[in-house]
């Protein structure tokens, strides 16, 4: 595992839905904060990863993910593909299916498209308006929007370097991560922490025209001793406007990694897995306390009531994205710790999803699927 024909109304139709045209723009802003009802509030779909970069014969040296119909609750769908050579590059050719927000029958195929790269100079940071990754609204009125600023990678992208940062993370302070249970705060402790930094990594609008420009920052942390995603304190912060109205999201908590084999249903379909990544996403959680910490002196007990998923009442993202991965015809590393050689990681990768939106509004889950897709690389990584 590595680590984190329905009804088509033509283009004249759906005009006023993807325009982004001054007189949609009071009602288009008004659905970009509706609360997505309860009962459309799913994400789900594949992800198909072919890792061309870690072949023993036959490498092209590129990652290439297919996505198929991924699916963002009664918004819209996701199909396409993202390729990646590591270290380098994305190139995006990603297509969006978008549902008529008056009538989910009816849907605008292939009305928007995310196209363009993603330049990833040797410091590992991802410059997105040097490859002009844009969003392009291609049926009704046509419009174009860009992302711009930057995202700073991690330090340690191979599993085989990872022996080094642990030895460096033993002279570091601990970071702290911590989330409110039942009135109390809970907080945990990771020394090797590895952040994903959001330097005001503006997110383009669109593809309809009341999901508006957002603005990215904070970090994402990967925590290499246990595979999870952590949100410190801080969180992400996401600030776009809607109307006359700004508005500051802040998104806390974590993606916790399991790696363990069986199987799900998903969709009526079975899912073979050989891991998973359980999602915990709280939008705008309640502030940490400066009280007494909630299974005060018991570590694993704090871990446990931590990564917790019994709680879905809050506003956020729940649920798994399963992994069933295979290692044929890999390259190896070394691994120091066994003595022995072992894949560098799985040349493929099936991704599916089965994740809920609780309590979110349209333009919280669209900026939460664009983030998704720029961080595609280091989520199937270690």
């Amino acid at each position: 595992m590595q680590k984190i024909s329905k009804f088509v109304v033509c283009a004249a139709v759906l005009a006023p839905i993807v325009t982004a045209a001054p007189v949609a723009f009071a009602q288009a802003t008004s659905r970009g904060g509706e609360l997505i009802a309860a009962d459309k509030g799913r994400i789900t779909g594949e992800i198909i990863a072919d890792f061309g970069s870690r072949k023993l014969s036959g490498a092209t040296g590129v990652d290439v993910y297919t996505l198929s119909k991924i699916t963002a609750a009664d918004l819209m769908q996701i199909n396409g593909s993202i390729s990646r050579i590591p270290d380098k590059s994305y190139t995006y050719s990603v297509k969006f299916d978008l549902f008529n927000p008056k009538n989910a029958a009816q849907i605008a195929k292939e009305a928007a498209i995310l196209r363009g790269d993603v330049l990833i100079d040797q410091t590992g940071r991802y410059d997105p308006a040097a490859g002009k990754l844009r969003i392009d609204v291609v049926k009704g009125t046509q419009s174009s929007a860009a992302f711009r600023g930057s995202l700073q990678g991690r330090e340690v992208t191979r599993w085989w370097e990872i022996g080094e940062q642990l030895k460096k993370a033993q002279t570091q302070a601990a970071k702290q991560y911590s989330r409110v249970v039942e009135g109390k705060t809970i907080t945990i402790s990771v020394k090797n922490a590895d952040p994903l930094k959001f330097d005001g990594l503006v997110l383009a609008s669109g593809p309809f025209s009341y999901l508006p420009e957002t603005t990215v920052r904070g970090s994402l942390d990967y925590d290499y001793e246990l595979g999870n995603w952590l949100l410190d304190n801080n969180g992400l912060t996401l600030n776009y406007q809607l109307g006359e109205k700004v508005i500051n999201d802040r998104i806390t908590g974590s993606i916790r990694y399991a790696e363990e084999a069986g199987s799900a249903t998903v969709d009526g379909k079975k899912v073979d897995y050989t891991g998973y990544y359980e999602y915990n996403l709280r939008f705008n959680e309640e502030a940490q306390k400066a009280d007494n910490a909630f299974f005060e002196g018991d570590a694993n007990a704090q871990s446990d009531a931590f990564f917790s998923t019994a709680d879905q009442s809050k506003p956020g993202i729940y649920g798994k994205a399963y992994f069933a991965d295979s290692e044929d015809n890999c390259k190896t590393a070394k691994d120091e710790e066994a003595n022995t050689m072992k894949c560098v990681g799985p040349t493929k990768s099936v991704i599916t999803y089965d994740l809920k939106a609780a309590g979110l509004t349209y333009a919280q889950l669209a900026a939460w699927m664009k983030i998704e897709q720029f961080v595609i690389g280091p989520f199937t990584d270690e």
